[in-house]
C-alpha cells in the first residue's frame, strides 16, 4: 500500500482503514507498555528526527538504508519523535512505523516528541488543515475520527522518552532534563527519566503524574540548546539552564549544562531532534550535541532542504542525507502529468494525501501580476513571434493552393466550421505560475521548443557536375629503402594500407 498509495485512495479512506489502526494500536500499546521510560541498545544503529508526516522523505531511507527490509538490514533503527503535524500523511507514517514496531519490537524504538502531545497535535486552530485531528475528521467524519485521534494519542502516552546507545550517547527529542535529585546519585538524570510514569499524558498531564516528574518528561521534549546570545543574556551561570525562546515554561541548556550532564552520566553525546535544519544534521555545543531533521518539507528551510539521519556505527558516526535532487519510484511531484481523467471527487482526494499541489487561485495570480511580475517571459513572447510567423507563411501556401483548387470555395467560406487559421494555429501554451482560469487543480506540461522554419530541400547536382572532395593538409610521400634491403615475412595484406607498396 505504501508502495502506491494512489492506487489504494479508496481503502486509505474507507472505515476498514480505520478498523485497521484500531487494531493496529492496541497491539502497539502492548509491546510499550513493556519497555522502560529510557532503552538501551547497542550499535549499529540509525538515528532519525522529526518526520512530520512526511510519506516521501520516510521512503527515501526506506529505499536506501532498508531496502531489503528492517528485518535484513544490520542494526536498530531509533526515531526521536514528532511523527505527525505540519505534513500531509500522518496517518500513513503513523501506521507504518507501528506496524514496524509491532513486527520488530527489540529492532525498532519509538521515542516521543512535543507533537505527541493532545496539545499540539489537537490545536487545530494554528496548524489548520495540517494538524493530526484534523486529518483523522477529515478522512473518517467527526465522531470515528476524534475516537481515533484519542486512541492514538493513548499510545503515544507510553512512548519511551529516552534512549542510551552503548552507553555512550544519549538520544531524545529535545534535550537533557532539569535535576530534580541529587544528580550525582546512583542513576543520576537517567533514573529520574525512569521514574516517569508508565503512561504519561504531559501536555495535559495525567491526575496520578507527580509535579517533578512531569517536568522531567516536559524537559525532553521541549527544550533546546542556547543559542551564543542566550549564553549571554538568560542562561544561568551556576546551573547552566534558562528559557526558551518557545515560551511556555520550556528551556535551553547551555555549555555547562552538557558538561555537567555528560560528565555525571559518563557520556559523550546528545543526539536529538526537535529544531529544523536545511542540511539535515547539525552540530552545536564543541561538536558534542547533534541535532537531527529527516524531514525537508514544510518548515520555511527552502527548495534545497534536506532530510538527514546518522548511523552510529561503534566509534564511528555517519551522516546520510537526502539530495534536493533525489528522486525515488513511489511518490514526488512530476512535471508533467494529465488530470483531464480524473474527476472532481478524486482530485481533492489526492490533494488531500499530497499527490497534488494545489496551484495558486485567482487572486493570489492577480496579486502576483500586481507585484510587478510579467505574464509572459521573453522566452514565452520569441515562441509566440514564431508560432506568428509560422501561422503567416502557411496562409500564404495556403493561398496558392486554394487558388489552384477549385471545388467548392463557396460552400468552404459559407461553413460555420472553424477556418483553416483556426485548424492550424497552435495549441496554447501558459506560463508555470500562471495556470489557465478555469483549471483549479492542474500540473503544467514542460516547455516545448519554438516550431522550426520550413526550408526548401536542396537538390545535389548531377555526378558529372560534382566536385571531387580534396583533403584538407599536405600529401606526403613514403620513402623506403631499396628493395634489396626489404625483407618482408607473411602475406601483404598484413601490412594494412601499405601493402600496394610491397608488391
Amino acid at each position: 500500500m505504501f508502495s502506491s498509495p494512489a492506487d489504494h485512495v479508496p481503502y486509505l479512506k474507507s472505515d476498514q482503514f480505520a478498523k485497521d489502526l484500531h487494531r493496529l494500536n492496541k497491539k502497539v500499546r502492548a509491546v510499550l507498555e513493556d519497555e522502560p521510560r529510557c532503552v538501551f541498545l547497542q550499535s549499529p544503529a540509525y538515528v532519525f528526527g522529526d518526520i512530520h508526516g512526511n510519506l516521501e522523505d520516510l521512503h527515501f531511507f526506506s529505499d536506501n538504508i532498508w531496502n531489503l527490509g528492517m528485518s535484513l538490514t544490520a542494526g536498530n533503527f531509533v526515531f526521536l519523535g514528532d511523527y505527525v503535524d505540519r505534513g500531509m500523511s500522518c496517518l500513513e507514517c503513523v501506521a507504518y512505523l507501528f506496524a514496524m514496531k509491532l513486527s520488530l519490537p527489540h529492532k525498532v524504538f519509538l521515542l516521543r516528541g512535543n507533537h505527541e502531545t493532545r496539545d499540539v497535535n489537537g490545536w487545530e486552530e494554528h496548524y489548520g488543515a495540517r494538524s493530526f485531528i484534523y486529518q483523522c475528521q477529515e478522512r473518517f467524519g467527526q465522531t470515528v475520527g476524534f475516537q481515533l485521534w484519542n486512541e492514538i494519542n493513548e499510545t503515544f502516552d507510553r512512548m519511551p522518552l529516552a534512549a542510551v546507545i552503548d552507553q555512550d550517547i544519549f538520544c531524545v527529542h529535545g534535550g537533557i532534563p532539569r535535576p530534580i535529585s541529587d544528580p550525582n546519585a546512583d542513576g543520576g538524570r537517567i533514573r529520574d527519566i525512569l521514574n516517569v510514569s508508565k503512561v504519561a499524558g504531559i501536555n495535559p498531564p495525567y491526575e496520578h503524574e507527580e509535579d517533578e516528574y512531569q517536568q522531567v518528561a516536559s524537559d525532553c521534549i521541549w527544550s533546546d540548546p542556547a543559542s551564543e546570545e542566550q549564553e549571554r543574556t538568560s542562561v544561568d551561570e551556576e546551573t547552566g539552564y534558562g528559557d526558551s525562546l518557545r515560551g511556555g515554561g520550556a528551556i535551553c541548556f547551555g555549555h555547562k549544562a552538557v558538561s555537567d550532564f555528560l560528565a555525571q552520566q559518563g557520556f559523550s553525546y546528545i543526539m536529538r531532534a526537535h529544531e529544523a535544519h536545511a542540511e539535515g544534521v547539525a552540530v552545536s555545543k564543541g561538536a558534542r550535541v547533534f541535532t537531527v531533521f529527516s524531514t525537508s518539507k514544510d518548515h520555511n528551510q527552502g527548495n534545497n532542504a534536506m532530510a538527514g539521519c546518522i548511523l552510529i556505527d561503534f566509534e564511528k558516526m555517519q551522516v546520510i542525507n537526502r539530495s534536493p535532487a533525489y528522486r525515488n519510484q513511489y511518490i514526488h511531484r512530476r512535471d508533467s502529468v494529465s488530470l483531464a481523467l480524473l474527476s472532481e471527487q478524486e482530485i481533492r482526494e489526492r490533494v488531500q494525501l499530497g499527490l497534488i499541489t494545489m496551484v495558486p487561485s485567482t487572486d493570489e495570480q492577480e496579486k502576483y501580476e500586481d507585484d510587478g511580475h510579467e505574464e509572459v517571459g521573453d522566452d514565452e513572447e520569441y515562441q509566440e513571434e514564431e508560432f506568428q510567423a509560422f501561422d503567416e507563411e502557411g496562409d500564404e501556401d495556403l493561398d496558392e493552393l486554394d487558388s489552384l483548387n477549385s471545388i467548392d470555395d463557396d460552400d468552404d467560406d459559407d461553413d460555420d466550421g472553424p477556418s483553416s487559421r483556426q485548424r492550424r494555429s497552435p495549441p496554447r501554451k501558459f506560463h508555470p505560475r500562471h495556470p489557465p482560469q478555469n483549471h483549479r487543480h492542474v500540473l503544467l506540461p514542460r516547455r516545448s521548443r519554438p516550431l522550426p522554419q520550413i526550408r526548401p530541400i536542396r537538390q545535389r547536382p548531377p555526378p558529372s557536375q560534382q566536385k571531387s572532395p580534396r583533403r584538407p593538409g599536405r600529401r606526403t610521400a613514403l620513402r623506403l629503402p631499396p628493395k634489396s634491403r626489404l625483407r618482408f615475412r607473411g602475406h601483404p595484406r598484413q601490412f594494412g594500407r601499405f601493402a600496394f607498396l610491397l608488391r
